[in-house]
């Protein structure tokens, strides 16, 4: 592939997803970096997995966390609207999205399932994706157990330098658990999802996989768009008032568009 230069004017809906920051595989500062680069954001829609693991509260929040929600605070004194779908590895957000919570965290929406946004003459879906093999039972079990109530209150009632601790030990189980669902796609399950969801939308973009893939269903002209991670490739989406849509790629402070070649 190689890139180029675009030059953008009209306002731009922007969709990142799977970031899992940290101080080292995936640096704060880039993404911050990148999030201040954006051109004329009017909706700016994060997918879920900011970092690699989120306790909400603010009495958790080390620097790292600050740093970033920073960012998306700036993009929001901007005028643009922050949209936030939570993923799997963010932990002890609101149920709902109080004017309590909505002083603490930039986001103008938060959402656990699925949102959906008109666009110009379009419709769009999100999600993270996280649910949608539902063969993976054991991952499902082990969400249920991390996001249930009583662990929540748990949590709640943890010195912060405790609580980061123990979801660091989470963290490390998730990334052995159920290795064989985690190397294959679940084109199927996909599939299904796709049939369900794509006659009421234009789009529908998913985040979670790691994976750049158009999904279609016969007789529907609507696309799944399975969208790459920021972790390893350090992409995000951009979509104009028409629908049209160009992949960036973020290297050494510019966003460059992505070109077949």
């Amino acid at each position: 592939m190689s890139v180029e230069n675009e030059p953008v004017s009209e306002k731009l809906l922007y969709i990142i997803t799977d970031s899992h920051l940290d101080g080292e595989i995936a640096p704060a500062a880039e993404f911050v970096e990148m999030l201040s680069k954006l051109e004329n954001p009017q909706t700016v829609v994060f997918l879920g997995d900011l970092f690699k693991i989120w306790l909400a509260p603010p009495k958790f929040w080390t620097a790292l966390h600050r740093d970033v929600l920073r960012g998306f605070a700036k993009l929001k004194a901007r005028g643009c609207n922050v949209v936030f779908i939570a993923g799997n590895r963010e932990m002890l957000l609101p149920a709902k999205y109080t004017e309590k919570w909505q002083k603490l965290l930039p986001f103008t929406e938060l959402h656990h399932s699925d949102w959906f946004l008109n666009w110009g003459e379009k419709r769009f879906g999100f999600i993270h994706g996280d649910t949608l093999n539902y063969h993976d039972r054991q991952y499902l079990r082990w969400k249920a157990f991390t996001h249930n109530p009583v662990l929540e209150f748990l949590f709640g009632i943890m010195p912060g330098p405790v609580a980061r601790w123990v979801v660091e030990r989470i963290e490390a189980v998730l990334v052995e658990t159920n290795k064989e669902y985690k190397i294959h796609f679940p084109e199927n399950e996909i599939q299904e999802f796709a049939a369900k969801v794509l006659p009421e939308v234009d789009q529908y973009f998913v985040g979670h996989f790691h994976l750049d893939r158009e999904i279609k269903v016969s007789g529907c002209p609507s696309v799944l768009r399975v969208l790459p991670d920021w972790l390893s490739q350090r992409t995000l989406l951009r979509v104009n008032l028409s629908g049209e849509s160009d992949l960036l790629h973020f290297h050494k402070g510019s966003l460059k568009k992505l070109i077949d070649s």
